[in-house]
């Protein structure tokens, strides 16, 4: 959004607040025209028969056109240039007419048309609605003379309410109090050199109109001082909604820094999530191949939040991209990095990190840690700190201060990586989640993949803090490794229903390629249908994106995986309830009977949306 059209929805915004607030007050004009009406009607004001009898008609009718913008307010109308200008005029049309029956009772109501439309409108606006109220004022005052409720300061002389006679003592006799018996009355008194049209004019009106004036100047400074706050407001939200976007990008492009892939060969499975505080954040990580038997994995955490730690994330992401090696040991690696984000470094921030280096043929871990939190490593209900040296930050000081280590990963081990985002959440107490806590999770059960891992850590963490807000970064990436052997193939494709059957037929062809079971892959392709179509129609409703699935093979487990991920709406599949596979089939929530399919055709089932990416993952043991 441009700055020019932020400025018209804000104007636009503004006056349909305006509008509605108009509205609601000729409603209540409307009300104290029915309550003037029913005083009439009861004899509270003495007027003619023939007045009366004008009100009766009057009154209602502008009764009804004064309630009728209320019920425009919700209507695209509402939003219209003109409609202020309608509900202006109406007000100032409901002030003539009770000024033309009570002329000497409603005289400050000229100042709420003025005030009110002053406080609510540009100042444009208000010159209009200033010239109109001298106009149809001075119009009111006249038609008063012979429509309104006798005054003496208009007609002079006397009223006898009983006998509905005028009485003067310049004339003998009395004048009825009718339209016509006014008009015969102000004839004569200009006839004996009594002009009251001249008086009124000049003795009444031109000290109203005065009056009036001076409200218009003094509520039209208040006026353009409240438009100036009101430019300034929109000149400080444009820079506020264009730094929202500015920062939207900046997560964008932090985010497009992380992987996207999940497996990097057959040995290694990775799960990973970063959740910043703020927009953007300092925490980061990263895993890439060396070559064919390497993989490199690193975690970091910038001092500080915002866009400076993301800055300086940035830098040093970049750097572990430039100096990673298989030619170099962690420390070498480090020390380098260290070299370059601690040259220039006049905000003095500094980075605290891990760097490992796996051979995923063997499991070796080689590993340098700068001043990072210790890894947690193990299986199944077995897991630990893994004990290593902290050695110092990264870019406080020109030489780094960091060791290489080594750790062997048995066939099924996890190596857990985290910031202290997590350890350091605190709850309403004040109190840190902790090591103790974390651990805690992994060896709570036996979990059934890394996404599983991870939605009982996320949800343990949310519990625990629970209205609390996130006061840091919060990271963490998962590595399993697999001494089996795995077979693995990938697809991307976009997000359009035809190409549902091209990824159904690339599932069709890895399983038949790895001489799985026929049995198994019909069911494989009714559940790639039901998840694939269901992405295809809810998760791009609008536009088409991409869609990415892998399918792997664990053929000493006999086992098989597939990963679904794609950038939609974020949704949850396997959180609708419905009930088992038996009963009423067609009384199920929509998509719940194919869910359900799904479940039961496969051994494992798990989702979770991680830096705006939603991931299936389904397994399935062929020798069970």
């Amino acid at each position: 959004m441009n700055d020019k059209s932020f400025y018209l929805k804000s104007f636009y915004e503004n006056e349909k607040d305006a509008n509605r607030h108009m509205a609601l007050a000729l409603v209540f004009s409307a009300v104290l025209l029915l309550i003037v009406w029913v005083c009439y009607l009861a004899g509270v004001f003495s007027v003619a028969k023939t007045t009366l009898a004008i009100l009766n008609v009057a009154i209602p009718i502008n009764v009804l056109i004064l309630i009728v913008p209320v019920f425009m307010i919700k209507s695209p109308m509402s939003e219209k240039p003109w409609f202020k200008y309608f509900v202006s005029l109406l007000l100032i049309a409901v002030i003539t007419v009770l000024n033309i029956v009570m002329p000497k009772h409603v005289v400050l109501g000229w100042a709420l048309c003025i005030f009110v439309t002053n406080h609510y409108y540009n100042p444009r606006m208000c010159k209009i609605n200033y010239a109109i109220v001298l106009v149809m004022m001075l119009v009111a005052m006249y038609g008063g003379m012979f429509l309104g409720e006798f005054d003496a300061h208009l007609l002079t002389g006397e009223l006898n309410e009983a006998e509905g006679m005028i009485y003067n003592y310049r004339f003998t006799t009395p004048y009825p109090d009718t339209v016509t018996g006014r008009f015969n009355y102000l004839h004569d008194l200009l006839q004996i050199g009594v002009n009251r049209y001249f008086s009124i004019f000049i003795f009444y009106y031109l000290g109203r109109a005065g009056l009036i004036t001076i409200i218009f100047y003094a509520s039209k400074r208040l006026n353009i001082r409240t438009n100036k706050l009101f430019l300034d407001e929109i000149a400080g939200n444009a820079e506020k909604e264009k730094a929202a976007v500015e920062l939207d990008i900046a997560k964008s492009i932090q985010l497009q820094t992380v992987p996207n892939e999940f497996v990097l060969n057959e040995e290694i499975e990775i799960q990973a999530e970063l959740k910043a505080a703020k927009v953007v954040g300092g925490d980061f990580y990263d895993y890439f191949k060396l070559d064919s038997d390497h993989v490199a994995i690193v975690i970091g955490d910038v001092s500080g939040k915002g866009i400076p730690a993301a800055m300086f994330m940035m830098k040093t992401i970049t750097c572990f991209k430039n100096y990673a090696s298989i030619d170099l040991s962690p420390s070498e690696t480090l020390k380098k990095v260290n070299k370059k984000i601690y040259d220039g470094n006049e905000s003095n921030m500094f980075v605290t990190c891990l760097y490992a280096i796996i051979n995923t043929k063997t499991g070796l871990v080689r590993f340098s840690n700068a001043g990072h939190n210790p890894p947690i490593v193990g299986q199944k209900q077995h897991f630990s700190f893994l004990q290593c040296k902290s050695g110092f930050v990264l870019g406080a000081l020109s030489d780094a201060i960091v060791a290489d280590e080594e750790y062997t990963l048995r066939n099924g081990d996890l190596i857990t990586l985290y910031t202290d985002g997590i350890t350091e959440a605190k709850n309403e107490k004040g109190e840190f989640f902790g090591e103790k806590r974390l651990l805690d999770v992994f060896n709570a059960k036996e979990y059934s993949c890394l996404l599983d891992i991870h939605h009982s850590l996320k949800d343990d963490v949310l519990a625990f803090c629970g209205d609390e807000d996130q006061s840091d970064d919060i990271t963490y990436i998962t590595l399993k490794y697999h001494g089996d052997k795995y077979v693995y193939e990938s697809m991307k494709i976009s997000s359009l229903k035809e190409n549902v059957q091209k990824l159904l037929d690339f599932l069709e062809e890895f399983s038949i390629k790895n001489n799985l079971d026929r049995h198994f892959t019909n069911n494989l392709l009714v559940v790639g249908d039901e998840l694939l179509s269901n992405i295809v129609k809810f998760g791009y409703p609008d536009n088409p994106g991409e869609i990415y699935i892998r399918a792997l093979y664990n053929l000493d487990k006999e086992e098989f995986a597939l990963i679904i991920v794609d950038h939609g709406v974020p949704f949850d599949p396997f959180s609708i309830d419905n009930k088992p596979l038996d009963g009423d089939f067609m009384n199920r929530a929509e998509g719940g009977l194919g869910i359900l399919i799904v479940k039961k055709l496969m051994d494992e089932y798990a989702y979770d949306n991680i830096n705006g990416k939603n991931i299936i993952t389904l397994k399935k043991r062929m020798n069970k």
